[in-house]
């Protein structure tokens, strides 16, 4: 779910780039090309610009609804599995090793040639 989160941040991103150039035509009648649904439409500036506005509120929207159900869902998978005693294998050694390694040097991912 974070993977359609990040697609939905991208495309948020996205709107925000091309609202913000929108912004800067100060002409509602000039003449601009909407891809829609694999097909490249012209328009005006003054057509695109509320859809733009109004798509990257829902995305917006859409974004913080799906956080929180996953925020809530993952509280619920940690109270479940306190509740009924549940360890999951591989678990319980993967903390123990993160505090162990915090511990060592963290690598910097560098490699020199």
């Amino acid at each position: 779910s974070s993977g359609i989160n990040a697609e939905y941040g991208l495309e948020e991103s996205e709107h925000k780039l091309v609202i913000d150039a929108l912004k800067e035509v100060n002409d509602p009648t000039r003449k601009c090309y909407q891809l829609v649904g694999g097909v490249l439409m012209e328009r005006t500036v003054g057509q695109v610009q509320p859809n733009l506005e109004n798509n990257a509120s829902k995305i917006n929207s859409l974004i913080n609804s799906m956080d929180n159900t996953l925020e809530k869902k993952a509280k619920e998978l940690v109270d479940f599995k306190e509740k009924h005693g549940i360890k999951v294998k591989g678990e319980d050694s993967m903390e123990d090793k993160s505090k162990s390694d915090s511990a060592a040097p963290a690598s910097t991912g560098v490699l020199v040639n």
